[in-house]
């Protein structure tokens, strides 16, 4: 009876290991099967959607002509001229291509390092106002009529840089400033605003001195940021260095249709366009983002990094949510790689 009784236990174990292990299975694969699902849709978008990438745009002119100049090249020397001397030229000219290609990877680092410090400054930007409402609504003893004009103030500081570095001027005056002349430095002047509204509270005793040694580096590292990006917008890259990176690409592309001048225009103009793509894109994003202030789509979002300010800013001093301080369209940035809407 009792051997009866553990080979029935022992069915029943197996039975219980053998579904949970039918159900781990299934598990699998619903994991795989979704993560496949998934991941060939993330891959696909940057092809279906290529006509939304901003270099596209620029890139395929360039394609256009390079395709016609190399059914040129084919139809010339297959008609005209059947001497290799130009076949000859034009490979040693694509074996430049290696060279060509390691300045291309130094072009890009250099202008991507200049967009990430523009980046890195504006969350610096942001934290530094932060940190600034943080302490003066917590332990400052103005009253909140005098805080909320503080961070508009604040606010205002964020939207003058960016006016400030895309040489635009505001369509409005900015809350808490009024009517500046067109010569005057707008972000310095209103950090100036900022350090007197600051020490008229010092002075009658509406903030303690521990707490604006706290603040006052803070104040002063929104200076900071605007010189830093100043000297990003005022000093693009060396004019010779650039000058000749277009020239060699230039050339190269010039060359490459000599090289295979003798053979199939069918096999040789897909690989010739696909290399110009690449010589020609990268050269052209390496041009967007070396100067990170614009209004591409390549550029830092700077009307959303303001609007993410006035958001943080107003919920911490509870400002009025209608207040604006610019007429700038701030369009939500859509990332074409990780989006799933439908564009």
């Amino acid at each position: 009876m009792l051997n009866l009784e553990q080979q029935s236990n022992q069915q029943e174990s197996e039975e219980l290991n053998k579904y949970s292990s039918d159900l781990q299975s299934s598990a699998a694969t619903s994991e795989f099967r979704g993560r496949w699902s998934s991941a060939i849709p993330i891959w696909a978008r940057p092809f279906t959607h290529l006509h939304r990438i901003p270099v596209f745009k620029r890139v395929f002119l360039y394609l256009v002509i390079l395709a016609v100049y190399t059914i040129a090249v084919n139809w010339f020397g297959n008609s005209r001229y059947q001497s290799r001397l130009l076949q000859d030229a034009g490979a040693a000219g694509a074996c430049a291509s290696i060279v060509l290609g390691l300045l291309l990877v130094f072009r890009t680092n250099s202008a991507y390092e200049r967009w990430s410090e523009g980046r890195k400054l504006w969350g610096d930007l942001a934290s530094s106002l932060r940190n600034i409402c943080l302490k003066i609504q917590s332990f400052g003893s103005a009253s909140q009529t005098e805080k909320q004009e503080f961070g508009e103030l604040l606010i205002s500081y964020a939207y003058a840089l960016k006016h400030h570095l895309r040489n635009t001027k505001p369509a409005q005056p900015l809350p808490g400033v009024g009517v500046v002349d067109d010569d005057e430095h707008l972000p310095l002047h209103i950090a100036g605003l900022i350090n007197q509204r600051i020490a008229s509270w010092l002075a009658e005793g509406k903030l303690d001195s521990h707490i604006f040694e706290m603040i006052d580096p803070r104040v002063n590292a929104l200076v900071d940021v605007c010189s830093s990006c100043e000297r990003i917008k005022n000093t693009p890259i060396a004019l010779s260095y650039r000058a000749f990176m277009r020239h060699g690409i230039s050339l190269n592309l010039l060359a490459w249709p000599w090289y295979v001048v003798h053979q199939s225009i069918w096999w040789t103009l897909p690989p010739i366009l696909i290399g110009g793509y690449f010589l020609v894109g990268i050269e052209l994003i390496a041009e967007d983002i070396e100067e990170p202030f614009g209004r591409d789509e390549d550029d830092l979002p700077l009307d959303s990094l303001c609007s993410d300010i006035k958001k943080v800013v107003g919920r911490i001093l509870d400002l009025a949510a209608h207040q604006k301080f610019t007429t700038s369209i701030e369009k939500p940035r859509l990332d074409l790689l990780k989006d799933q809407l439908r564009l």
